[in-house]
Parts: structure tokens; C-alpha cells; sequence
């Protein structure tokens, strides 16, 4: 399953009314499956077709006992009654959706944060669940090595909120985009730490096992050692998920 809805769900979408009843659904879940997500740490998550569905508005009354009762049941037992019951569509809904001090039905700006934001989330928690996935140890062993983990982990990301970076404002410059920034010096810390974590996994390439450095002003050095890093992660994240994994964009 997915942590979090796909973009792409939001982007294939066949008319205006249906994109507004998917960002009402999906807005009205954010903040309180997000929690769930954080702190609960779930078993289960929803399959693309549960989200496809849910985001489509999950008819609430109870069926008979067919395949689509039961993919009904299984949702409200991976998402839970609450969720379910707020995410009623263009019922009672308001005329502009609001989210993040924007308004729109929507407009671009609006559309577009949201999207990015769904990517950063995704990647966000398909890094950890790879991290903890392969190196177990570091993260069961004793409470010192698992803040050390989760500390190099939220090195990251950008902000102070680590993995709930959804409780921070949107970037208004590019020197806040972490791995997608889009000048070096502002971009290495983040790719320095993206690599410290991955130099640990089986099979990591040898060049991520020594620190990434700026030597003077030639960085092709460092955007050789990070690219390596990419193919490395998609690969090692498509092997383990099964799926391609969801990955940072230029806001």
C-alpha cells in the first residue's frame, strides 16, 4: 500500500467537479490520517484503487456482502470510521477550498503546492520505511542508536519538523528545497546526509561510504556521487517496495 495518495491521482482527473471533490476528500483527511501515519506507525495502507476510491467520495451505507462491500470494509479498517465519515465530496461543501492561506477552485499556485507537498510526503516516509527495512539494527538496537537514525534521517529534510514537515509553511525560496535546491552550497548538506544513510544499506555503492565534500567551486564531483546515490536509491526502493518510489521535486 501508500502512505499517501499518489499525485498522479490528483492530475488524472476527468472533470472540475471531480478534482474538487478529491482535494475536499483529501484535505479533510490530511491533518488527522497524517497523525495516524506519524504516531501510530500503521501495519496497513491503502492500495492505489483504496485511495482512488476514497478520493472519489466512499458511499457510507451499507452494502451486501460483494467485492466491492468488502474493499469497502477494508478500508475503513485501514483508514478509520472517522476519516470515512469526513470525507463526504461536494456535500455541505464550502464554495472555496482553503488550504495553506490559499483559496481557489483551485488555482494553479494552489494545485501545485498540493501536489508537491504529496511528493515530499511520500518520500519522506518511504525513506524511512527503506531505512528501518534495511538496516534494523540501527533502529531496535538501543535508544541512543535510534535517535542517532532518526536524527541523520530528519537531516534530510528541510525544517525543524522532520517526517511532519506538513506543519511547516510551503518554501517561498529554492535555498529551502533541501535535495532539490538548486545551488550547491545550499543543497549539499542535504545530499551529504542523503548519502550517509544509504552508505549503510547492502550493496550501497563505495563512494557513499566517504563524506560528499565541495572541493573549491567544481561540483561535478558531488553531483557525479549523487547521482549514483539516486539510481541507487530508486533501484533498492523499486527491489524492496515493489513500486516505483515517489521522489522530491522543485517546488
Amino acid at each position: 500500500g501508500y502512505h499517501f495518495p499518489k499525485p498522479m491521482l490528483f492530475v488524472n482527473v476527468s472533470t472540475p467537479e471531480k478534482k474538487k471533490t478529491y482535494l475536499l476528500n483529501w484535505l479533510s483527511a490530511h491533518p488527522l490520517w497524517i497523525s495516524q501515519v506519524n504516531i501510530h506507525l500503521l501495519s496497513k495502507f491503502p492500495s492505489p484503487q483504496m485511495w482512488r476510491d476514497f478520493l472519489n467520495t466512499i458511499d457510507t451505507d451499507p452494502l451486501p456482502s460483494t467485492k466491492t462491500a468488502s474493499m469497502k470494509l477494508a478500508m475503513w479498517d485501514i483508514l478509520g470510521e472517522a476519516i470515512i465519515n469526513s470525507a463526504q465530496g461536494l456535500t455541505g461543501a464550502p464554495q472555496e477550498i482553503t488550504w495553506q492561506g490559499m483559496q481557489g477552485n483551485p488555482p494553479l499556485l494552489f494545485m501545485r503546492s498540493l501536489l508537491w507537498e504529496l511528493y515530499e510526503l511520500n518520500f519522506h516516509y518511504e525513506l524511512y520505511v527503506l531505512d528501518q527495512a534495511l538496516v534494523p539494527d540501527c533502529w531496535t538496537t538501543s535508544n541512543e542508536e535510534q535517535i542517532t537514525c532518526q536524527t541523520l534521517l530528519y537531516g534530510i529534510f528541510p525544517g525543524e519538523s522532520g517526517l511532519v514537515m506538513w506543519s511547516e509553511s510551503l518554501p517561498c525560496h529554492s535555498c529551502e528545497l533541501g535535495l532539490c535546491a538548486t545551488d550547491m552550497p545550499n543543497s549539499l548538506p542535504y545530499i551529504s546526509k542523503f548519502c550517509q544513510l544509504m552508505s549503510v544499506w547492502p550493496g550501497a555503492p563505495a563512494c557513499l561510504q566517504s563524506p560528499v565534500e565541495l572541493k573549491g567551486q567544481d561540483d561535478m564531483e558531488v553531483y557525479s556521487v549523487f547521482s549514483l546515490a539516486c539510481h541507487f536509491y530508486v533501484q533498492t526502493a523499486f527491489d524492496l517496495l515493489g513500486q516505483q518510489p515517489s521522489l522530491p521535486h522543485i517546488f
